[in-house]
């Protein structure tokens, strides 16, 4: 009787822990692509780009798509006469095309990614999605952590920030 009793705590708190797995699991996907920017404190350079791009509304609008998100680091990269020349109002479409640049319609997974795939990106120019060694770039930029679920698509943190040409 005393092995049931434990059987029974163990498969008790294995639930719980399931379940409990599951809702954070559910509560991360719920928040849409402007929420997971913004929560994210190694994209907050980016978010100040899409702020100020005044596209979040756009992106929201999306059933399905990918981000390729640089990280702060990859900004810092970026002169600061570069950097601050996006941000400036009358630089205002050139930034868009910056933002745009790095989201695409549909969902990229690192799962559904086996070999070279051509695709564009909001703003209609290539991006080149490569997965080598296990390893994904796009356009030659490192995915260094892929696949952070939101409510409408998925988001790949990348090392450098992608300009359009």
């Amino acid at each position: 009787k005393r092995n049931n009793n434990r059987k029974t705590i163990y498969m008790i708190k294995y639930l719980l822990f399931f379940l409990l797995s599951l809702h954070s699991l559910s509560y991360a996907s719920d928040k849409n692509i402007i929420d997971s920017i913004s929560e994210n404190k190694r994209l907050q350079k980016l978010n100040e780009f899409v702020t100020a791009s005044e596209l979040s509304s756009n992106l929201t609008e999306y059933e399905n798509l990918t981000l390729f998100a640089p990280l702060d680091d990859a900004f810092a990269a970026l002169s600061a006469k570069t950097y601050y020349g996006y941000l400036k109002q009358e630089n205002r479409d050139k930034l868009q095309s910056l933002v745009n640049f790095h989201f695409v319609e549909g969902i990229y997974t690192s799962e559904n990614i086996d070999d070279l795939i051509v695709t564009k990106s909001f703003n209609n120019l290539d991006l080149e999605i490569n997965k080598i060694n296990g390893i994904l770039y796009v356009n030659g930029a490192e995915v260094v952590e892929s696949d952070i679920k939101f409510s409408n698509g998925v988001i790949h943190l990348i090392n450098r920030v992608l300009i359009p040409k």
